[in-house]
Parts: C-alpha cells; structure tokens; sequence
C-alpha cells in the first residue's frame, strides 16, 4: 500500500509571555503509512508560510508528541496549546486522509482520541463535540425572540480584550455603546442633543490603522453680468424704496452701458436669445461669451467615517467567552429596534468612541464625535481554515467595524488654544 502524505494550513498558536501575547504558526503533516497507521509531524513557520521547520513528531498509536532540537523551550512549556492546535488540524484533514470509519478510528489514534467522530460523513456526529459554556461551564440565557430592545450589554468595568489589559491598562480604543436620543426643535434651529445613557462598554486594543479625514463640500458658482444686473434690480425692488429704488439701479446700469459696443452687442444678442428662443448668439456672432465670473463656492460641510480592524485570538476559554460577547454587542447594538406593536423601527444605539493612553484620552490622536455603526464584518475563519478550541470557541475571530460620526465637524467644535490635535 503506498503511503499518502497531506500537510493541514497553518495556524496560529499565542503564547503568554510574561503578560504579552506571542503567536507562532504551526502545520500538521500526516501520512498514512503502509499498515494503515498515521504518523505526524508538527511543522513550524512564520506568518507567511516561510523557514518551515519539523519540530516534533507524534505517536501513530497515542498522538504523544516528541520533540527535536528545533523545538524552543517556548514550544516545550506549552505542549498543551500545541497539542490541541495539532489535533484541529488532524481533524480539518480527516475527510481527505480517511474514507471508512476504521480509518477514521485510526486516524484518530494518531492524536490521541479513540472512537471519536468515525462516522461515514453522512450522519450528524454534533452531538460527540463540546458544547460552548460560560466561566461556570453551564449554559447562560435562552435563544428566545425578545418583546423588547435590549437595555443592557455589560456592567462594571464593561467588556475588555484581551483580557490582561484589563488590569493594566495601556493604549486602547474604549467604545461607549449609548442610547439614541433625537434633537429637539428650538425656534428656527435645533437644541443640543442630549447625551444617551451608556449600555455597554468595550476596551480593545489600539487598531493597527488609525486615520482621519476632514472634508468639506465645495463647488463652482457662476453669475454673469446679467444675471448680476437682475439681482440688483430685485433686491432694489425689495427694498425700502421699491419701485423706485428699482427704477434708479436701472436707470444707472443703462447709464454704465451706454456707449460701450460690446455691452450694446451683448444686450441685443441676449434679448433676442429671450424673445426667439435661440442659444449662443453673442458667441456665434461676436465671438465672446458673458463674463460667469466662477468662483469655487461653500456648499456645506461632510461627514466623516472610520473603519477599525482587530484580530482577536482567544487564549483561554474566559477570554473567548468575552470576545463572543464584544462580537455580541456590537451585532446586536447595531440592529434597528422594533416597537412593541411592530408599527414602527427605532434608530439603534450610537457609539462613543476614546482612543486612550492609560487612562486618559491620548491627545496627539484625533477626538470623535458620536457615531452610529454601519457596518460590522466578522470573518470566523482569518486564517484560511476551520480552527476551533474544546469550546468551539473559533481560535481567532477578524472583526471590521466602520463608523460615521452624526454630525459634521465645526471650526467652533475645537478650542481656540493647542490643547490637542482636536477633531
């Protein structure tokens, strides 16, 4: 029988180091051997895939593992994250290296588990596998339809990964998850919008990219001499004299234009344009067009959005419990609310947004106002593969956030002194 050989995709395994998280990539290559055992060897590399070097090679009959020289004293301490990582990958690449339930049986020796999941693929083997638990290792809540909007994400402190940095605060992004409350009318402007109550909080590490970008909206504007004329000619009209305010702003345009050819020109063109209805006469005839007099104008101010992306690789079951209910929140906070007699959808909630140094807002990093939440992107599988932990917790989880703040920004918003980089 020949032997078969398949290597699964890398994946990550985060290490603590002394409170810092470390993350080295490994794959698992198994081969079916001729008396129909699986041997393996765990393969470790960088990111990209490069300097892949064997490590360690595991028992076909009880998936110990046997480290080489290669292996760091890194690795060795933490078989335990390893081994589990391993075993994921023996199980992404079970399809592929086993086709019949002995097979699978012997596969599974080869990491260490006997009798699991040996089922021909057609039947629903759900029920051999963990099932996702709180710190207590029970179920929490119900997967019910709620009559009402949900009032509450967190208390305390709020939500925090990862979750060392919890009692040490360093460089961070706090995200205040905040009731919506709608301005009021105030005479011919609107009052200031009162600040929502705060629902739900989230510390996550400073994004990898941070950027703004202030705009305001501009665009050409044009009036020609004509155009100029007339307007003088209403607002006189509408003026305290009124006809004969009129009358004298037209009587002195006609006195401006007299004895000038090309203005006498340019007013028989344009009458007869207005009388027959034709187009271009002063250009056609005299080669010139009216003076527009362009000037790029102010038509109002933008709105600016932000996007943020973490990678969020749990490294215990308490820390994927609370990064499942960061991806929660931000889900669920987003969504429309709907009204008790269904009649009507409510604004979701709106976001506080702080980049902090410690405790502190970090002043050399822009200031946000509120912003609603308009796109939340969860990718389950960063890594190009189906990775999960005991819990079926996923081994990293890739979450994009794209905020709009809900009001522009004005000049009157920032401080007349240098008390930060300001919006």
């Amino acid at each position: 029988m020949a032997s078969k050989t398949l290597t699964s995709n890398k994946a990550p395994v985060v290490i603590d180091v002394n409170g810092v998280p470390a993350t080295t990539y490994i794959a698992t290559k198994v081969t079916k051997n001729s008396d129909g055992s699986y041997s393996s060897q765990i393969v470790q590399s960088n990111a990209k895939g490069g300097n892949a070097t064997v490590i360690g090679s595991r028992d076909p009959n009880t998936g110990e593992i046997t480290w080489n020289n290669n292996a760091s004293k890194l690795v060795t301490d933490n078989e335990r994250l390893f081994k589990r990582q391993s075993d994921n990958q023996i199980d992404s690449i079970q399809q592929q290296m086993a086709k019949d339930a002995e097979e699978k049986e012997a596969l599974n020796r080869a990491k260490g588990a006997k009798n699991q999941d040996i089922t021909d693929g057609n039947t629903d083997s759900s029920t051999s596998k963990a099932a996702p638990r709180n710190e207590s290792g029970e179920w929490t809540g119900g997967d019910f339809v709620s009559s009402k909007p949900r009032e509450s994400y967190t208390t305390g402190a709020g939500l925090c990964y990862p979750l060392a940095m919890r009692d040490k605060l360093k460089d961070c992004l706090q995200i205040n998850v905040i009731k919506h409350t709608a301005k009021t009318i105030e005479g011919m402007k609107f009052g200031n919008r009162p600040k929502g109550e705060t629902i739900g909080t989230a510390i996550l590490p400073m994004p990898s990219s941070i950027q703004d970008g202030n705009k305001t909206q501009w665009g050409q504007g044009t009036m020609t001499p004509v155009d100029m004329a007339k307007a003088g000619l209403v607002k006189a009209f509408l003026g305290e004299e009124g006809a004969k305010g009129a009358m004298d702003q037209l009587n002195k345009t006609a006195s401006a234009a007299a004895g000038n050819a090309n203005v006498e020109e340019a007013m028989k063109n344009y009458f007869t344009e207005q009388l027959t209805g034709t187009e271009d006469m002063l250009t056609r005839t005299a080669g010139m067009v009216l003076n527009p007099n362009m000037e790029l104008l102010f038509r109002g101010p933008s709105l600016r959005s932000f996007s943020f992306t973490w990678k969020m690789s749990p490294r215990d079951a308490k820390e994927s419990i609370e990064v499942g209910k960061i991806i929660r929140m931000f889900k669920q906070s987003m969504a429309p609310q709907k009204t008790e007699e269904d009649l009507f959808l409510k604004a979701p909630n709106l976001y506080d947004l702080t980049l902090r140094s410690g405790e502190r807002r970090n002043n050399f990093l822009p200031k946000m106002k509120t912003c609603a939440l308009a796109d939340c992107t969860v990718n389950y599988t960063p890594d190009g593969s189906f990775m999960a932990y005991d819990n079926d917790s996923m081994i990293a989880y890739e979450m994009t956030l794209a905020f709009q703040e809900i009001e522009p920004i004005y000049n009157n918003d920032m401080s007349s002194g240098w008390d930060s980089i300001g919006y």
